[in-house]
């Protein structure tokens, strides 16, 4: 089979590996999605001001639509945030809800105006921090495994290695399963090494068995953290028909997720605690221009790209495993292993690594009908299958590489939103905003055979879909605006890989207001 092949590559590949291994396709992915947000009136629309401009929240997207500003601006955005998951797996469904407040939207924009006659007539500066991504959310799920299990990776992953001596998988010995500490040594991956010691998993997995086929299991976990970003902006107004701009935007990136996965056996049953954090920064440009072909007309096209984004990333991860396991002769065991404890590897787990996110490219169209209604429209294209890996030494991880290239694909994103003005200073918006998930249908996830990785578990995004409202004051100075986010996802989750499982459908309910504040001067 595909995997099978795709796994003895790896195994060819990574063995001869010095480097600990942590970082998967899926906990990279994890950073190339983005959240709807921004200023209140930005997200009241969609997202869909690329071309219109003049939001503080467009130098994200397209930085030309800061060279449509000829007033000052100063804004400040927070919102509310409840989150709704449901699982649903053979007859079973699970339901779980959080919620989180979030500082949206930080921003000022300087307008120079040069002239009224020449060619250059606006030189504006602007920076913007925003919020990119929320990781906030709790999910659990429950199923029937009918035979298949977890451990049956564990075993595929110490057959494929074969780095293990088979005298050291001895149960018996009372004082560890191991005869020498494993967990240091950077050709064997931890899970492998969880399961063993768990009992999940002996010598007969170097041959290719597997052990303990499951009846039921559970899983739950908690995320939290998040993506920021500060941009940093200059643009540029020519002969108010041309606008031009570009952004340096740096990023800080703080992703964490606890899980905990429990199997159920005859004889026993296992769980396995993960606690994984991804933090580091990162930075990349964005060049936009926006053109107004019609003197007579407000109508306005835009396009914009974004650079290849470059992470510098650091993950943490550990784990304890508790077991109880009933073996064929009658004898059981109960135990744990934590991967801090000194038996392990003996404290902090970390590996540092480079990440490059794939470019965007964005187009887009607006204008006013009139002098009361804004339409705007546009388009967006990112590859994740693009997104490559690097080791700390700067070698890239082409096993990695290639398994993404294989499993993700290009995320397209439309936007749309229209506002109307009444009783000159009030404002009404409707937006909607459509996301793929940039996951090809029969992905997978591939922990390599040397990974400190123990979480199996992963997540295919479908698609999202947001529908957004808001509500706006424009004063002579005093501006206020207010929007409400609906959003739906849905996703095929997976807490390990085996090409027999079925994929539990998760469905995640966002529902989000949003107050933006600012003055005009």
């Amino acid at each position: 089979m595909k995997r099978n092949r795709l796994f003895i590559l790896a195994a060819a590949m990574l063995t001869a590996s010095s480097a600990m291994q942590a970082q998967t396709s899926y906990e990279a992915a994890a950073l190339l999605d983005t959240d709807l947000g921004g200023t209140a009136r930005f997200v009241g629309m969609g997202g869909a001001m690329s071309a219109l401009g003049a939001d503080i929240s467009t130098m994200g997207t397209n930085p030309a639509g800061i060279g449509l500003y000829r007033s000052w601006d100063l804004s400040l955005s927070f919102g509310g945030n409840w989150v709704t998951q449901r699982t649903s797996s053979n007859d079973t469904r699970n339901r779980s809800f959080d919620s989180y407040g979030t500082f949206d939207n930080a921003g000022l924009v300087f307008t120079n105006k040069v002239s009224n006659e020449k060619v250059l007539r606006f030189v504006n500066f602007g920076f913007n921090y925003r919020n990119v991504k929320r990781f906030g959310g709790k999910m659990g799920m429950a199923s029937n495994l009918n035979g298949l299990s977890q451990t049956g990776q564990m075993a595929w992953q110490a057959y494929e290695n074969q780095n293990v001596l088979p005298e050291d998988f001895d149960y018996s010995n009372p004082d560890g399963f191991y005869q020498r500490n494993y967990y240091d040594e950077p050709w064997v991956g931890w899970l492998t090494l969880l399961g063993a010691d768990g009992r999940l998993i002996d010598a007969s997995a170097l041959d290719g068995g597997s052990y303990y086929p499951s009846d039921a299991n559970s899983y739950n976990e908690i995320l939290s953290g998040g993506i920021d970003a500060y941009d940093f902006n200059l643009s540029f107004n020519l002969i108010d028909a041309v606008y031009l701009g570009v952004t340096l935007t740096t990023y800080d990136v703080d992703r964490k997720l606890e899980s905990s996965y429990t199997e159920y056996f005859d004889g026993g049953d296992y769980t396995l605690k993960n606690y994984y954090r991804t933090t580091g920064s990162g930075y990349d440009f964005k060049f936009g221009a926006i053109l107004r072909p019609f003197e007579e007309s407000s109508f306005r096209v835009g396009v914009s790209a974004t650079t290849p984004t470059v992470y510098r990333l650091r993950d943490y991860n550990s784990a304890i495993i508790s077991s109880f396991v009933t073996f064929e002769d009658g004898s059981t065991y109960e135990g744990s292993m934590d991967t801090f404890s000194d038996d392990a590897y003996g404290g902090d787990c970390y590996t540092d690594y480079t990440m490059i996110a794939p470019a965007k490219m964005n187009v887009s169209m607006g204008g006013t009908i009139g002098t009361s209604l804004a339409l705007g429209a546009e388009y967006e294209y990112a590859n994740f299958g693009a997104a490559k890996l690097y080791y700390e030494n700067g070698d890239e991880n082409t096993v990695m590489n290639d398994h993404t290239a294989e499993n993700f694909t290009a995320q397209h994103t439309l936007r749309l939103g229209l506002e109307k003005m009444f009783a000159g200073s009030f404002y009404t918006r409707l937006g909607y905003n459509y996301q793929t998930g940039g996951y090809k249908s029969d992905a997978w996830k591939m922990i390599p055979i040397n990974s400190v990785q123990t979480n199996t578990a992963y997540k295919n995004i479908r698609s999202k879909n947001n529908f957004t409202c808001g509500f706006g004051y424009r004063g002579d100075t005093f501006y206020a605006d207010a929007a409400l986010l609906y959003s739906r996802q849905s996703s095929d989750f997976y807490p390990f890989d085996d090409p027999e499982l079925e994929a539990t459908s998760l469905k995640r309910n966002l529902m989000k207001g949003m107050l933006t504040v600012g003055l005009r001067f």
